[in-house]
């Protein structure tokens, strides 16, 4: 039985990764778990106005510290796993005495490519150096290192000179159960294209509402957090707000759309994407961030041109006007979903890669006779 804390951030998409893990976690008879979610709400509060100490990535770690010391002094662990990076820049000394796997969406340079729609940019060279080594040091400290994409892969290599043989891409998956295509037939009447961001403008909304404009035959369906969100004229279009994560009403919607439309000017890997691969709908999505490698243009979906309502509303036409092609790039994306995006497959492999670091930190261990040999 091996005892593994898991230490999971909750802020944006990662919260349906973290459902993902515990519902894998319940089904596994190997491991006692310890879970430690970390959300902005939970992660030191009090030093958001405290200089130097304001940033997120330095709240997470120090919550994410006192919490593992905590279960530390309750018995020893065998292992730790860290989703993201930006919990572990503190856990130096703890990654030296228990194997620790970092889990990882992007790297600081990745996100600093794409951070403008997140109201991130980089600093002064001096502390973007210093930020860079400090990531560097707790990266190179890890036993291994799961990404969700290959993306994040070449950067750990390039900018952190991290070794390829402790890097692993495993995306985080979907429950495959859950998000299914529809079995029922498609209902008449106009086409549905669904959006699913809680970051309205990030996520491209705006260009949405302007690129089904352009539209004739398409009704749209928006999940938001975004509130005050002006219609256009002529554009039918439904707001859903304070939906959950894999709740029965976003699973409906899924069930219910037959395009999916996420046009982001800034992202990452969004796990929307695979949810609706998984669902079997034809996706229209933007050359941003990983996004690339889940929606193969003209095999899964389409790709087209970020921050040009032009060009989505061009590819949305061409879906719109095609149900056979909706089909075929459908089918292909819930293909594309089964083999690379199975939550419950892509957990296993993490929970046997903690296993692994686990006992390679045993077998390299000294004995209590070798320490006396040694000593003596």
């Amino acid at each position: 039985m091996g005892r593994f804390a898991f230490v999971l951030e909750q802020t944006l998409g990662h919260g349906a990764h973290a459902r993902n893990l515990r519902r894998a976690l319940d089904r596994q008879t190997g491991i006692e778990p310890t879970v430690i979610e970390l959300g902005f709400e939970t992660a030191s509060p009090a030093l958001r106005h405290v200089p130097l100490l304001s940033s997120w990535s330095l709240r997470a770690s120090i919550a994410a510290r006192a919490a593992l010391r905590s279960r530390v002094r309750l018995g020893a662990l065998d292992g730790i796993f860290v989703h993201t990076q930006t919990a572990s820049l503190l856990l130096g000394g703890l990654m030296k005495d228990i194997p620790t796997v970092i889990s990882l969406d992007a790297t600081p340079k990745n996100f600093d490519t794409v951070g403008r729609g997140y109201g991130h940019q980089a600093g002064l060279a001096a502390v973007e150096g210093a930020k860079t080594a400090m990531y560097r040091r707790t990266l190179r400290a890890a036993d291994e290192l799961v990404v969700w994409c290959q993306w994040a892969a070449g950067s750990l290599v390039s900018d952190y000179g991290i070794t390829p043989h402790k890097i692993h891409v495993i995306p985080p998956g979907v429950d495959l159960d859950l998000f299914q295509p529809s079995s029922s037939e498609r209902r008449p009447g106009p086409v549905r294209v669904l959006f699913v961001g809680g970051d309205f403008a990030r996520k491209g909304g705006q260009d949405l509402l302007a690129a089904m404009t352009m539209l004739d035959g398409a009704e749209l369906d928006v999940v938001t957090s975004e509130q005050g969100i002006e219609i256009p004229e002529g554009v039918r279009c439904r707001i859903h707000r304070g939906l959950a994560p894999q709740s029965e009403a976003l699973l409906r919607l899924y069930a219910e759309a037959d395009i999916f439309a996420l046009p982001s000017r800034s992202d990452c890997l969004p796990q929307a994407l695979a949810e609706a691969a998984a669902s079997g709908l034809p996706m229209v999505a933007t050359r941003v961030g990983a996004m690339p490698e889940i929606v193969a243009d003209g095999v899964n979906g389409l790709l087209v041109e970020s921050a040009s309502p032009q060009s989505l509303a061009s590819g949305l036409r061409t879906l719109i006007g095609n149900a056979s092609l909706r089909k075929r790039l459908g089918a292909q994306g819930r293909q594309t979903a089964e083999q690379k995006h199975d939550a419950n497959r892509n957990n296993s492999e993490i929970f046997g890669l903690l296993h692994r670091a686990a006992q390679r930190r045993r077998s390299v261990e000294p004995t209590a006779v070798d320490a006396a040999m040694e000593s003596a």
